[in-house]
């Protein structure tokens, strides 16, 4: 099977049998195309912003519903309960990205590209 698309080359042979089991596959830091240094300061910028704006956002939440006990219902503890994921979500996920993209380059392999997967999988992004 063989298709063309947009200049992209996209092969399959569907006889070849799947990887065996136990085997990693080949790990290739080299990016395709990168962006230009000031598509990387752009993105930090906006990086930095969800980072700061989301975790203090719901940080605020989080010490509201603290400080007022009558927000303590069950639609509100099920807010809560996305607020503390997301602010987990910028602790833990969106670091890792604002950092590589400040020196325009993933930073930090492949088992942090594991984790990075994880934690966003996890925390529900």
């Amino acid at each position: 099977m063989f298709s063309e698309l947009s200049g992209f080359n996209l092969t399959s042979n569907l006889s070849e049998p799947p990887s065996a089991a136990g085997q990693e596959e080949e790990w290739n830091d080299a990016p395709l195309e990168r962006l230009s240094r000031g598509g990387f300061v752009v993105l930090s910028v906006f990086l930095g912003s969800i980072m700061v704006f989301g975790f203090l956002n719901n940080l605020l939440v989080l010490v509201l519903f603290c400080r007022f006990k009558s927000l303590r219902t069950p639609v509100n503890m099920l807010l809560l309960n996305i607020s503390v994921s997301d602010m987990l979500v910028c602790a833990c996920g969106t670091t890792l990205s604002f950092a590589s993209s400040l020196h325009s380059r993933w930073l930090y392999g492949r088992r942090g590209c594991m984790w990075y997967g994880f934690v966003n999988s996890c925390f529900g992004e």
